[in-house]
């Protein structure tokens, strides 16, 4: 099994109708948490960091323990460089080795968007990368009311897109958006139906905590085939860290990590329950 490109993963994932999470890990005890629990259900994994996240952390040192983990895997993983916003960053991810890399234009026009995913795919294409796209609006939870028909992808933009830049992947706005949702979901399953119908690469969802089971199964029948889980993965970490320190506050360090390793393993378990992929990867 081992380590795999993104695009190995997600074509798998779209002709066997189920989803790979796509999980981003912040240190050795999420990325240790993360790959066990895809281990024990047998389940294809992708990996994620985000660029905007290197800042926090010894990333060259986490990357490195990212390849070791994926190498010597039972089961395939990708490594991925989520929300990808510079070149300087992409060739970064690619040196560490990882498989795959996201350039997010969706901030910018489309036209400029198009421009910058089609130069990153043709890069990374060269050494054997996989790339994933951005098209739409995917806010935060705080702006949720933004997204509206006006900045939901459209079919003909979206399919444009894909057949310009030659991504394997693209990441579409059908109503999610970042971070832990807060009331009543809205996806646009029929713009997502139409979106699967047209396009000819697997489709991605961002902002997949904390979704709906119904969500979950529609958004597979209809073509998702990876959902991200980055929010919920620390807010595991970090709702187990206070239980912790609540019920003990004199825990010495080694048994708070061992803790919050625990409550993400128990997050992530609960999602890949939700999205087909168990078993999976035999």
């Amino acid at each position: 099994m081992a380590l795999v490109t993104m695009n190995d993963l997600l074509q798998d994932a779209r002709n066997r109708k189920y989803a790979v999470g796509g999980f981003n890990v912040f240190n050795l005890e999420t990325l240790c948490a993360v790959v066990e629990v895809a281990e024990e259900l047998k389940t294809p994994l992708v990996l994620g960091i985000t660029e905007r996240f290197f800042k926090f952390v010894d990333v060259d040192t986490l990357s490195a323990a990212m390849v070791r983990a994926a190498q010597k895997s039972s089961v395939p993983i990708a490594l991925h460089l989520d929300h990808g916003y510079t070149y300087e960053g992409i060739i970064k991810a690619i040196r560490w080795g990882f498989t795959s890399v996201m350039f997010d234009g969706s901030s910018l026009s489309v036209v400029e968007n198009l421009k910058r995913t089609k130069e990153v795919t043709r890069i990374a294409h060269s050494l054997g990368v996989s790339v994933e796209g951005e098209l739409g609006y995917v806010g935060c939870c705080e702006h949720a009311e933004d997204i509206n028909e006006d900045n939901i992808v459209t079919c003909d933009v979206a399919a444009n897109f894909v057949d310009k830049t030659n991504i394997d992947a693209l990441a579409v706005s059908v109503g999610n958006h970042h971070g832990a949702y807060r009331g009543t979901t809205n996806l646009n399953i029929a713009r997502l139906s139409q979106l699967n119908s047209v396009i000819n690469v697997p489709l991605v969802m961002h902002g997949g905590s904390r979704l709906s089971s119904d969500d979950y199964l529609n958004s597979i029948k209809y073509g998702i085939t990876k959902i991200n889980i980055p929010t919920d993965t620390s807010m595991a970490a970090s709702e187990k860290l206070r239980t912790e320190l609540l019920e003990n506050p004199g825990a010495n360090y080694i048994s708070l990590m061992s803790a919050v390793k625990k409550g993400v393993k128990n997050s992530v378990r609960k999602y890949m329950l939700h999205f087909n992929c168990i078993s999976k990867a035999i």
